[in-house]
């Protein structure tokens, strides 16, 4: 039987701010070693037995999706763009919706592309003996409990499903537990940690949610409505703005009655927030967990993170999360990191853009990070992927001066090509139509000056773009 991948890439990662952005959430993060958790998840599902995955994002992180996918080799079936998030039920209905069109015999495996999972064998390797029981139930995977968490939800196993290896009827789920409730839990030794991967077929994911959220299933019909743009599928807009918001868990898991689990002794964890993440971390003899570059002195049971070329340093500090990320650092008591929605809400209201973009800003042609800025200007460092060209473009407000820093790039000013090395610059004036193109097979690196009394991102018209933007 055929297995597709299905990969939810569409989370926010509020809790792990400010290294986790709406620009930039923590899947595409490296929390977990050299790859992000998405391309962690996406080699876990590279195997003999799955097709390639099918990827499910917000259509602001397509072109982020699709070059990390391409980083490590993955080429997959399809990418999903959803206009906005709809939270997990409508994200699985969608990929299961365009399933039926393209795979309508396969079992769906759908997984987090932001969980880190240190022994993926044990997983993977059972997923062809239960694909068979996919057709007429929605098995979930659940997690051997390490210790009494609250910040997972918990299933409550009970009777061995018939003519099933490892399956077991669930009794009841359990939402993010107290932590005398957690303990009582671990105690009883039939609670499992619900891992938020599932398996089934289209067909019967489709049927549990026509009967028991027929309003959302109408919805998500009228948005299925799949067409090609570059690389990506996209779903009718207009109608996805009706479908409502909703967890798998609670609309349908809690409610349908063709429910199995099956658990398994995963070294799992959604790294959902510092807490997990420090706990998750290599720790030294003193309890610090270290993501970076830092120096630590007379300090114990910290979690510092870092960004590439920074270093934090130290001195006599004890159970805190330190996190330095582009233009914000936070400093946060880990017995209160459960408060972060209410400082986030703070931030909103004071630093709007510190909530949401990150310094450095990914493009399908590459990236920009913004080195410094004042009245007036703004200095950029551009990276140009190889191979790769912005779009044809002029600003009515601003000029740009470009100098290389390396590699050779062919700039385009009102019609007229030159190419320009490391050391070399050009200056295009505010109106002028302009292209930089990256013709060779090496990242170029440039910086871009900016003046004059506009300097915002919407002071662009495109002629032509690659990208269909």
């Amino acid at each position: 039987m055929l297995i597709l991948p299905v990969l939810l890439a569409g989370g926010s990662g509020t809790r792990l701010w400010p290294l986790s952005r709406q620009d930039r959430p923590k899947q595409f993060l490296c929390l977990d070693g050299e790859h992000s958790l998405l391309q962690q998840a996406a080699l876990r599902v590279k195997h003999h037995c799955l097709l390639p995955p099918l990827v499910v994002c917000n259509a602001e992180h397509r072109f982020m999706v699709a070059q990390q996918l391409l980083e490590v080799g993955i080429d997959p079936c399809a990418i999903i763009l959803e206009p906005q998030s709809k939270n997990t039920a409508a994200a699985v209905a969608i990929a299961a919706l365009w399933a039926q069109q393209h795979y309508p015999d396969a079992s769906l495996f759908v997984t987090p592309a932001d969980h880190a999972i240190a022994n993926p064998a044990c997983l993977i390797e059972r997923l062809p003996a239960l694909a068979q029981h996919s057709e007429q139930a929605l098995l979930t995977f659940a997690i051997e409990p390490t210790r009494a968490a609250t910040e997972y939800g918990y299933i409550l196993k009970g009777k061995a499903a018939a003519q099933a290896t490892n399956l077991f009827h669930v009794q009841h789920f359990k939402e993010k537990p107290s932590y005398a409730l957690a303990q009582q839990y671990i105690e009883h030794g039939n609670y499992y940690w619900n891992s938020g991967m599932f398996m089934f077929t289209s067909g019967c994911f489709v049927r549990e949610l026509e009967q028991h959220q027929p309003q959302m299933m109408a919805a998500l019909r009228k948005a299925a409505h799949f067409h090609s743009d570059l690389d990506f599928v996209r779903i009718d807009a207009d109608a996805w703005q009706h479908v409502p918001s909703d967890s798998i868990d609670y609309a349908l898991l809690e409610h349908s009655e063709q429910v199995l689990t099956c658990p398994l002794p995963l070294q799992w964890a959604d790294l959902g927030s510092f807490a997990q993440v420090w706990q998750h971390t290599e720790q030294d003899h003193q309890g610090n967990a270290v993501i970076g570059e830092a120096v630590l002195q007379d300090s114990h049971n910290n979690l510092v993170v870092t960004d590439e070329h920074q270093v934090v340093a130290t001195l006599g500090v004890h159970d805190l999360a330190v996190v330095q990320s582009g233009d914000t650092t936070l400093v946060a008591a880990k017995s209160q990191l459960h408060t972060m929605p209410a400082l986030l809400s703070q931030v909103s209201e004071q630093y709007p853009q510190r909530r949401l973009r990150h310094r450095q800003v990914f493009r399908p042609w590459g990236s920009y990070e913004v080195l410094n800025e004042g009245p007036g200007f703004k200095v950029k460092h551009i990276m140009l992927h190889a191979k790769t060209r912005l779009s044809l473009q002029l600003h009515q407000h601003r000029a740009e001066h470009w100098v290389v820093v390396s590699g050779t790039v062919l700039v385009e000013i009102d019609g007229q090509q030159s190419q320009l090395s490391a050391g070399q610059s050009t200056f295009i004036a505010a109106g002028q139509k302009h292209r930089l193109s990256n013709a060779s097979n090496t990242v170029a690196r440039v910086i871009e000056v900016q003046s004059g009394a506009y300097l915002e991102e919407d002071d662009i018209v495109r002629f032509d773009d690659d990208y269909g933007r």
